[in-house]
């Protein structure tokens, strides 16, 4: 008997193990997603083509509203077409100028995701902009917001606005997988809270009351990292991770954001 529960413990932890070892390999294909191009570079909504070069790598996407001295950049979603975008922009912030650029490996965007890949070119792509703007913001949405973050703590920025945006991606990933250890598997963190003390611009945080992706906690915890510089946080009511945009709620606080 005992000898059948030491070789049952230890098949056990030789699961638990291998299930370990699954997880770190595999990490970063449970954390992007890249989506092909939807439009194939001829949009037909009036939006300009436009790409940029990094550590050999070119960055493609598309600027809205194009030719005003105010900017917003935009760092989509884990799985987002960031081109679905270009009438929500067109539409409602017809006074700025806004870029939506594929992360690597996204769209026609080339190279492969890592949160330092998409750090730098992050920094090249604001860096190139910037000197075309007057002012220049920045709008993250969930794995977006972990790249607002450290942009906005790494250069002057007018706005940051934040949307469904978490703590850090371990943190999430522990209320997933509860039964691992996380923080010593994961390698792209994404440590929003704990660059919040280094960032000047003035911050809106937007959240989904029903948000099934990133749990409220992970976000609260953002909020409190934060000191003077928050200047706002809405909770859309009723909305989920996905769909948060469609509610007037949403527009309005963007706007006022960006006010």
């Amino acid at each position: 008997m005992k000898g059948s529960i030491t070789s049952t413990l230890a098949t056990l932890l030789f699961l638990y193990l291998g299930i370990c070892l699954l997880l770190f390999v595999l990490q970063r294909k449970l954390l992007y997603f890249p989506t092909p191009p939807l439009l194939h570079f001829s949009p037909p909504m009036e939006a300009t083509v436009t790409s940029f070069e990094n550590e050999g790598e070119r960055l493609s996407g598309w600027v809205v509203n194009e030719g005003h001295p105010k900017a917003l950049l935009y760092y989509g979603g884990n799985a987002e077409n960031i081109e679905n975008n270009i009438p929500f922009f067109r539409e409602n912030l017809p006074d700025y100028t806004v870029y939506l650029i594929a992360y690597r490996g996204y769209g026609d965007s080339s190279g492969e995701p890592t949160e330092a890949h998409l750090y730098s070119d992050a920094l090249q792509i604001f860096d190139e902009v910037t000197a075309e703007h007057t002012t220049l913001s920045l709008l993250g949405r969930s794995l977006g917001s972990g790249v607002a973050t450290y942009v906005a703590a790494h250069r002057e920025v007018d706005k940051l606005i934040l949307v469904t945006p978490f703590d850090s991606t371990a943190n999430v990933a522990k209320s997933v997988y509860w039964m691992f250890p996380v923080s010593l598997l994961i390698t792209d963190k994404y440590e929003s809270a704990k660059r919040a003390s280094n960032i000047d611009a003035k911050t809106t945080i937007i959240y989904a009351e029903n948000d099934t992706v990133i749990p409220r906690a992970s976000t609260e915890r953002l909020i409190d990292a934060f000191s003077g510089q928050l200047e706002d946080t809405m909770l859309i009511r009723d909305a989920d991770h996905n769909d948060i945009s469609e509610y007037s709620e949403y527009v309005t606080g963007l706007k006022r954001a960006l006010d």
